[in-house]
C-alpha cells in the first residue's frame, strides 16, 4: 500500500487464528508504542500547554477538528497507531462471526446471553488495551476510529491502494490534473473498446468524455461513458502526487469505486504508453454539492 503514513507500519496481522477468543487479546500488548503522561499544571500556564500541545496555533488548528488532547490529536494520522487499531479492528470482525457460529449452534436464551456477553468482554478488552498502549483513554480511541480516517486507511490497506489526505489534495498542481486526465480517458475508452466489464457496455456507449476542474482547493477528474442515445452519470476521481512521487486517484464515491474494482484487483489505472494513475482511497470529506456543481 502506498498510503501516505508518519511512520511504517507493522506487518499484517489478517492471517492470525482465533482459536479462542482469549487469544485475541495477546496482541495488544506486543508493541513498543510509548504511553503518554498526565502534566502537572503551572500557576498561570495556558491551557493548550497544560493539554501538552507544542504551541498555541497547534492547539487551535486541533481545536477546530473538535480534538482538546495533543495525545490524541497527534495520532490521527500516526502509522503506527492507524496499523495497530486496523490489527484490532480486524480481530473484532473476526471475534463477530465467531460469535455469530457460536449462537447458530447454541440456539438457547441462556446459551445466547453467555456467548454474547463473553464476546463482548473480550472485544471491550482489546479496545481498552489499545487505548492505555496508545496513552489515551477508551473514549478517546473510540472518537478516532470514528472521526479520524482510520477505517479509509485499513480499506487502503486490504486493496493495496494508497492514500490521498486533504493535504496531498491540496498540492496538487494543473500538471498533475492533466496527467491524471489523460490516464483515466485512455484507462476508459480502453475498457469501453473492449467491453471489460456491464458498466463499460460498447452495446450502450461508444466514447467517453473526461475532464477536470477546479473543487475548493483540489483538483477532481470526472469522467463518463456517453452515446446518442445513453450517457453515465460522472464517475469523480480526487488527483494527488504521492510523497513518493507517484499520481494517484481516488474515487470520490461508491459507484465510481465499483466501477473499477469490477475490472479486477487493480492498484493503479493505465493502458500501454500512456501515463499511470495509481489508485487511492481520499481521506477526507466530500462535498457532494459541489462536485455536482461542477459537474454539471
Amino acid at each position: 500500500m502506498e498510503a501516505e503514513l508518519e511512520q511504517d507500519a507493522p506487518a499484517d496481522a489478517n492471517a492470525r487464528r482465533l482459536e479462542t477468543p482469549s487469544a485475541a487479546v495477546a496482541f495488544a500488548s506486543a508493541s513498543e508504542t510509548p504511553t503518554a503522561t498526565t502534566a502537572q499544571q503551572r500557576p498561570n500556564e495556558p491551557a493548550w500547554e497544560v493539554a501538552g500541545f507544542p504551541s498555541k496555533q497547534v492547539a487551535e488548528q486541533a481545536a477546530a477538528l473538535g480534538w482538546k488532547s495533543y495525545a490524541t490529536y497527534r495520532l490521527r494520522n500516526n502509522g503506527d497507531a492507524i496499523a495497530l487499531w486496523c490489527e484490532m479492528d480486524t480481530t473484532q470482525r473476526a471475534l463477530s462471526h465467531q460469535r455469530d457460529a457460536e449462537l447458530d449452534a447454541n440456539p438457547g436464551e441462556d446459551a445466547r446471553n453467555e456467548i454474547t456477553g463473553r464476546y463482548e468482554t473480550i472485544k471491550r478488552e482489546l479496545t481498552v488495551n489499545l487505548a492505555s498502549q496508545l496513552g489515551i483513554k477508551e473514549w478517546e480511541l473510540n472518537k478516532l476510529s470514528m472521526n479520524a480516517p482510520w477505517p479509509t486507511y485499513c480499506r487502503a490497506k486490504n486493496k493495496g491502494w494508497a492514500v490521498v489526505t486533504p493535504e496531498l489534495a491540496a498540492g496538487t498542481s494543473r500538471a498533475d490534473a492533466k496527467e491524471a486526465r489523460e490516464a483515466l480517458y485512455y484507462f476508459y475508452l480502453g475498457n469501453l473498446s473492449a467491453g471489460t466489464s456491464p458498466f463499460f457496455d460498447n452495446n450502450r456507449y461508444s466514447s467517453v468524455n473526461c475532464k477536470w476542474e477546479n473543487v475548493g482547493d483540489m483538483r477532481v477528474v470526472g469522467c463518463k461513458l456517453q452515446s446518442f442515445s445513453a450517457i453515465s452519470d460522472w464517475d469523480l476521481f480526487t488527483v494527488a502526487r504521492l510523497k513518493n512521487g507517484r499520481l494517484a486517484v481516488a474515487p470520490m464515491n461508491g459507484d465510481t469505486s465499483t466501477h473499477i474494482t469490477s475490472l479486477g484487483d487493480l492498484n493503479y489505472v493505465q493502458i500501454a504508453d500512456f501515463p499511470r494513475a495509481y489508485l487511492a482511497e481520499f481521506a477526507g470529506e466530500v462535498d457532494y454539492t459541489t462536485l455536482r456543481e461542477e459537474f454539471n
